[in-house]
């Protein structure tokens, strides 16, 4: 997590969340054979826009084509993550992980831009993997995690090439809500009280919802003053949000280079059920009931009622017990492994709906 005080730690966490939390192993990747399987994984380059991005496409062995898949990246500075793609492989798919714009061997920089526009870095990746062929270019689909949970259906509503997703602790509301509920259980966690945490969240929803909309500055300047004279003042103040620093006018809010522009302008109302209600192929929602980053209830709730409301979308939902954000078992002792339930699951959903599919 960014120790950086003010509005621009909002930016290390804009989607989210604490970088050590966002990946399950990352890794560069050389050109090479496993000794332990036909797997072969090739360093690969390519074109977003104008950036260059860096990566490993993973390939299964033998002849035929083969289903691929994109890894789409939690937030923060995320290199390619090998582990997920050589657990593809291994289930006779290929996957293609990159560095993210701005990290590892990628050029460009992902602190610039809305995260939604890494969305078009993910598609540039299934533009390569058509040009290979060793893939079968009907059956590219997307996997992510976290904010990829976001990135992989955003990627899928935009383009009719993503023809599966998989989307792993992807939250189903917007950034703006997920931070305020990772900001909450961050006091929970330090002994703050129940009903302080939930004086404090309102409070800081109606803080982000003035600097997003730039609506109520009187009304946000008085609360932050009364909110200096609660018993929890000290430990939201200690917060990574810095709410209680000055409040910026309604005319400093539409300046581009306040510090907090991109955050409150562009991305906190993001709204993921929107996006949701445009997919329209098989996608798999994956949930730990111990994740302590985003709002588990909701999301699946969120999801369930895309579902109810038309019957055409082709989703599945699965929260596991004891799994964390990354979907590592807890228990008593700690962190685990990761959950081979997650796994299998995975590996079952993906035999039915895209490996046995012509």
């Amino acid at each position: 997590m960014s120790h950086h005080r003010g509005w621009r730690s909002v930016f290390a966490l804009a989607c989210v969340l604490p970088v050590t939390a966002c990946t399950q192993r990352a890794s560069t990747g050389t050109e090479k054979t496993s000794e332990a399987s036909t797997v072969t994984e090739e360093a690969v380059h390519f074109i977003s826009g104008k950036i260059t991005l860096a990566g490993t496409l993973v390939l299964p062995g033998g002849s035929r084509l083969h289903p691929a898949v994109v890894l789409f990246h939690g937030s923060g500075a995320q290199r390619r993550d090998l582990f997920t793609a050589r657990w593809f492989a291994e289930q006779g798919m290929a996957a293609l992980a990159y560095d993210k714009r701005g990290v590892g061997e990628s050029t460009g920089n992902f602190r610039t831009v809305p995260f939604m526009e890494l969305c078009d870095d993910g598609l540039a990746a299934i533009d390569y993997l058509k040009s290979r062929k060793e893939i079968d270019a009907k059956r590219i689909g997307v996997w992510g995690l976290s904010q990829g949970g976001w990135l992989g259906p955003l990627a899928a509503s935009r383009s009719p090439e993503v023809s599966f997703v998989i989307a792993v602790s992807g939250p189903g509301v917007s950034p703006g809500e997920q931070m305020i509920v990772y900001y909450a259980n961050e006091l929970r966690s330090e002994g703050v009280t129940e009903s302080d945490v939930q004086e404090a969240s309102v409070l800081r929803r109606d803080i982000w919802n003035y600097l997003s909309t730039g609506g109520g500055y009187e009304k946000a300047k008085a609360e932050l003053e009364q909110g200096r004279t609660k018993r929890w003042y000290k430990q939201v103040k200690a917060q990574e949000d810095d709410l209680f620093g000055p409040l910026q006018t309604p005319a400093e809010l539409s300046k581009p280079e306040h510090p907090g522009f991109k955050w409150f302008q562009h991305e906190m109302n993001y709204d993921p059920v929107a996006t949701l209600r445009m997919v329209r192929v098989p996608a798999l929602f994956l949930f730990g009931d111990k994740d302590q980053l985003i709002p588990v209830a909701e999301s699946v709730a969120a999801i369930r009622r895309v579902l109810a409301e038309e019957g055409h979308h082709k989703f599945t939902i699965r929260e596991f017990p004891n799994d964390d954000h990354v979907m590592r078992l807890m228990s008593s002792e700690g962190y685990g492994e990761i959950d081979p339930e997650y796994l299998q699951t995975m590996r079952a959903w993906l035999a039915t709906h895209v490996r046995n599919t012509p």
